[in-house]
């Protein structure tokens, strides 16, 4: 099996929210003053400035195959990656549309997809990117796939597509890729249907760890509260449980996540205001996230995992609980 490129396709997300005990937990001890919550953004997230060319098909390759798997009822789904081979910055707006190459054979429709949510701790390139895409980098297209009904002629061997053909936007051409599957004919009175999604960013590369050590990490007082709409202000201790101090040298990025209504949120931690952590001992760093205006009021999952471009270790799985508001 060929290795695919990490694009940012997902699958839903089932959570029991709140789930996991009852009561308060034991809130754990820490040394020292808690260390502001700060803002900052990793430098991956930087705005980049947009610029005005289009990219070309002709300076567009997709990353292997079109791989498609296994999708809802007989139907199939893939991401389709397409490097940026040119040498100069472009840009990429829209949806493209989704075709297979192949003379006759069943009618086949487009219909809007929506790009794929994240699941955590997976995080993406923002899709400002898409407006400077640089050479060398990736996008890629959602696609589903359901129902081809290819009739068989007689004294005729019935011959598959020869490419999956993706057509830009912006009038710049076509590209065609090779792929893996056909999914059955499920209505022969029914055209093909080709799901395709905008364009979205590839998943952010992991760096080197940031530490050498071993942390563990908790939030204390659980269950934590907030209102729809406002701020959840949370705690997140880190205790070092390696034989050497962990320092913070090289400053790692953490990503959150309120469940289920909840997106995605990546920040820096604060490690201008941090110490070294002794082996042992531990240290707490104060935490925001938006509340969404329509989160479920009652028991919410809070998810948070250290390193978001690395290990993604330690992660945690705590308890909100969210009220209505006045």
């Amino acid at each position: 099996m060929r290795s695919k490129l990490v694009i940012a396709l997902v699958a839903p997300l089932l959570l029991m929210a709140g789930c996991g005990g009852s009561g308060k937990d034991a809130a754990p001890k820490f040394d020292g003053p808690v260390v502001p919550w700060a803002s900052d953004q990793p430098p991956e997230f930087a705005a980049r400035a947009p610029v005005s060319a289009p990219c070309q098909a002709a300076d567009l390759a997709p990353h292997g195959q079109v791989d498609f798997e296994a999708y809802g009822n007989g139907g199939a789904i893939a991401v389709i990656a397409l490097q940026n081979k040119g040498k100069q910055v472009c840009r990429l707006e829209g949806t493209p549309r989704v075709k297979l190459v192949k003379d006759g054979g069943p009618k086949q429709v487009n219909t809007a997809l929506q790009r794929p949510p994240l699941i955590f701790p997976d995080t993406a390139y923002p899709l400002s990117d898409l407006l400077a895409i640089k050479p060398g980098e990736y996008v890629g297209v959602t696609v589903t796939w359901t129902n081809w009904c290819d009739p068989q002629i007689p004294g005729k061997t019935r011959v598959p597509p020869s490419a999956v053909r993706i057509t830009l936007p912006n009038g710049t051409g076509h590209v065609d890729a090779d792929y893996n599957a056909v999914p059955p004919c499920s209505d022969p009175k029914s055209p093909s249907s080709l799901g395709v999604s905008p364009f979205e960013t590839a998943k952010v590369q992991a760096p080197q760890p940031w530490t050498s050590g071993s942390v563990t990490a908790s939030v204390p007082d659980q269950p934590v509260h907030a209102r729809r709409g406002e701020m959840l202000r949370f705690n997140v201790v880190l205790k070092n449980t390696s034989r050497v101090p962990v320092t913070f040298d090289r400053c790692p990025s953490y990503v959150q996540q309120l469940v289920p209504m909840g997106q995605v949120d990546v920040h820096v931690l604060n490690c201008a205001a941090a110490k070294p952590i002794a082996p042992g001992r531990s240290e707490a760093f104060a935490m925001e996230i938006r509340v969404p205006k329509n989160a479920p009021v009652g028991g919410n999952g809070l998810f948070w995992a250290l390193d978001a471009f690395g290990g993604k270790a330690p992660q945690i799985n705590a308890r909100a609980t969210i009220d209505s508001g006045v």
